[in-house]
């Protein structure tokens, strides 16, 4: 089957390419207004980009009228943002952030906050994975506004931590599929080092 991406409108290309590009890891953004109204919301268009120093990016889609989202908005205003890692446990809570709220997503989901150390920004107080990061850079990229963070704050739980590194053997991280589906980490496959 051959499909001319130009045929597809923004719907239907959008539901076929987040089928076909899976898994993706989730950034559940926190970030403040410029009010002072903190928000929380998941995307899924999400990756590392840089380890010296350490960089990742997200990009948050427009709204249909297009305008930005509230996170699209308060990174551009206060240049911060944190990011939790979902796991099994906090699945349902990261999913209903999705759903638009009047006010703080922390408090219409009860999620609780825990404070960042660098950025003003909180952080999911249950994600044992977290990373407290500054605005790089953004870029209008198609319908989304891309951004790149570089991360000034690690929070790992203790009990994850082994050799410098999170654990994979107790983490729990979940991962976007389309449509209404998540996936866990599943099997974990290892390979040596490629050689020539």
């Amino acid at each position: 089957m051959h499909i001319a991406a130009a045929a597809l409108d923004r719907a239907a290309a959008y539901r076929l390419f987040i089928s076909a590009v899976v898994p993706r890891p989730i950034a559940w953004v926190g970030s403040i207004s410029a009010e002072g109204v903190d928000n929380l919301a998941p995307f899924s268009y999400f990756m590392g980009v840089s380890s010296a120093p350490p960089m990742l990016a997200f990009s948050v889609a427009r709204t249909r009228d297009g305008g930005l989202k509230d996170t699209a908005r308060n990174v551009l205003a206060t240049g911060e943002f944190t990011v939790s890692i979902p796991e099994e446990a906090t699945l349902d809570a990261m999913h209903q952030t999705s759903a638009a709220y009047t006010g703080s997503e922390f408090d219409g989901v009860g999620i609780a906050r825990a404070v960042s150390v660098r950025v003003a920004p909180p952080r999911v107080a249950l994600a044992r994975v977290a990373l407290e990061c500054r605005v790089h850079q953004t870029l209008e990229v198609g319908n989304c506004l891309l951004v790149v963070g570089e991360v000034v704050e690690f929070h790992v739980a203790d009990e994850l931590w082994e050799n410098g590194a999170v654990r994979l053997a107790d983490y729990r991280p979940v991962a976007r599929l389309g449509g209404d589906a998540y996936t866990t980490l599943g099997r974990v496959l290892h390979r040596p080092p490629a050689k020539p």
